[in-house]
């Protein structure tokens, strides 16, 4: 009997942690964008400023600062769809995990389901003749306010009162639907759908201390931090960064050399090909500025089939930049990847891919097929609906037009079919891969400014908050045992 007691308690103690975990990444939303509202500083510059030089949360690097951030938008964008006792069911059926490693616009579309299901839906159904009347017991059994879980100072920052209770959807729908989500505002809550909540939970009812739970388990341990640029000395790397007279802004450097039809094409990348393996070799990074001065004449290639070949052995263990005349990047390569991120590469991949023999040997020479295998993990922008002359009354998840179909799905950032079909294969590079992402985003961030910069402004507005794993870039592409022409 007493076993039995002991697991009774572990497993409503499991319940209680998983709910303030979820508290607790949303209070990290809530007090970064008070900041964000006050001054307006970017997560990026949040983290700078309160966070990578503050020695008493010791070392937590921006990847799992940004994540953390995306994961309690997730959790306000469920609370935002089916209140905070939402969050309690998730808790409850041990579904915090899931919610979190959802990934693109899942959360913000599973809100805006929740708030208003369509017409005759099995999602209608199971909202109306479940979820809702639940979440309505719950509301009278187990009675919450905000100012238990929120302090009054950030719960006045979102809403006009100090104190939300969160028997009261309309109220609590004000409160979350404040946080910015880079998305549209999400739906009304259906009154019909949620008409089960709709009376008040008498006042008198004591409401649940949350704060008064036991939540020591949060600073007992720390998530492992992913070690900086490199384990070795910074002394030991050198940058050598090189300016070249090349000009992309001249026309000749604009047009697109390779041509269109396929059969050309494949002529021409053999033939640029042959010529680039036959190029001139360069012996050292003082051999490769004197070669690359001479290259280029008025900002053009003095002979269009003249290549450079760069041995990797000229530049161990350091940084190679090459430069426009404009000072725009040409180039960057980095041979001071830390030994041990770079042994583990290939097993990496072919554990997440599942399939040890993938990799074989590619001879681009031999004729035949040119396929390989690629997935384009990818958030896209480029079919988007542009909605300029959409009507400003309507809320854009609503908008239909007559005799033509609205794809809903693209009217905001969208991730590519690639990632919604390997979602799994996503998740697991991502934590294989997680110190190598980390490396090369402080790399970026230290060397190419400007361009993290730029990169950074666009990763910062995905819907939802989401934070890409291999931030500041959107988009992750595997290409297999590869063989291009030339595009």
């Amino acid at each position: 009997i007493s076993v039995i007691l002991r697991c009774r308690g572990i497993a409503s103690k499991d319940i209680r942690v998983n709910f303030l975990v979820m508290v607790n990444y949303m209070t990290l939303v809530f007090k970064c964008q008070s900041v964000r509202l006050k001054t307006g500083l970017r997560l990026t510059d949040i983290y700078k400023k309160e966070i990578q030089h503050n020695t008493s949360v010791g070392s937590i690097s921006y990847r799992s600062f940004a994540e953390w951030h995306s994961i309690g938008c997730k959790f306000i964008a469920i609370a935002c769809g089916g209140s905070i006792y939402s969050l309690v069911l998730i808790a409850g059926l041990g579904l915090r995990v899931a919610v979190a490693s959802m990934v693109g616009t899942v959360h913000l579309n599973l809100a805006n389901m929740l708030r208003s299901p369509p017409q005759n839906s099995p999602q209608r159904s199971l909202i109306m003749e479940y979820i809702a009347p639940t979440i309505a017991r719950m509301r009278l059994m187990h009675p919450i306010a905000l100012d238990t879980m929120f302090s009054p100072a950030l719960i006045a920052r979102f809403t006009v009162s100090k104190s939300v209770d969160c028997t009261d959807l309309s109220a609590s729908d004000c409160f979350f639907d404040a946080i910015i989500q880079n998305a549209f505002v999400p739906l009304r809550r259906s009154r019909h759908v949620w008409r089960s909540c709709i009376k008040p939970v008498p006042s008198d009812l004591d409401r649940i201390q949350v704060q008064a739970l036991s939540h020591e388990e949060f600073y007992s341990s720390s998530r492992p931090y992913s070690p900086l640029l490199s384990d070795v000395e910074d002394d030991e790397i050198e940058h050598i960064v090189i300016k070249t007279s090349y000009d992309p802004l001249k026309p000749e450097n604009q047009r697109l050399k390779a041509p269109q039809n396929k059969a050309d094409n494949n002529i021409w990348s053999a033939k640029e090909r042959s010529r680039a393996e036959a190029g001139e070799r360069v012996r050292s990074i003082e051999g490769l500025k004197m070669k690359l001065a001479k290259l280029y004449h008025k900002g053009i290639k003095r002979t269009q089939d003249a290549y450079l070949r760069i041995p990797m052995h000229i530049i161990p263990n350091h940084h190679l930049e090459l430069r426009n005349a404009d000072g725009s990047l040409m180039a960057f390569v980095s041979t001071a990847l830390p030994a041990h991120i770079r042994s583990t590469l290939e097993v990496n991949l072919l554990a997440a891919l599942e399939s040890p023999d993938l990799l074989v040997e590619t001879d681009t020479q031999l004729h035949g097929s040119q396929t390989f295998q690629a997935m384009h993990l990818s958030w896209y922008n480029r079919h988007c609906t542009s909605g300029h002359k959409a009507p400003t009354n309507v809320q854009p998840w609503l908008l239909e037009k007559e005799g033509m179909r609205t794809n809903h799905s693209q009217v905001i950032p969208y991730l590519s079919k690639d990632l919604h079909q390997h979602r799994r294969i996503y998740h697991t590079i991502s934590k294989l891969y997680e110190e190598l992402f980390e490396w090369v985003r402080k790399l970026m961030e230290t060397y190419l400014q400007e361009e993290f910069e730029l990169l950074m402004e666009v990763a910062a507005v995905l819907p939802g908050n989401c934070s890409p794993p291999v931030s500041p870039f959107i988009s992750l592409v595997i290409n297999i045992n590869v063989r291009t022409k030339a595009h």
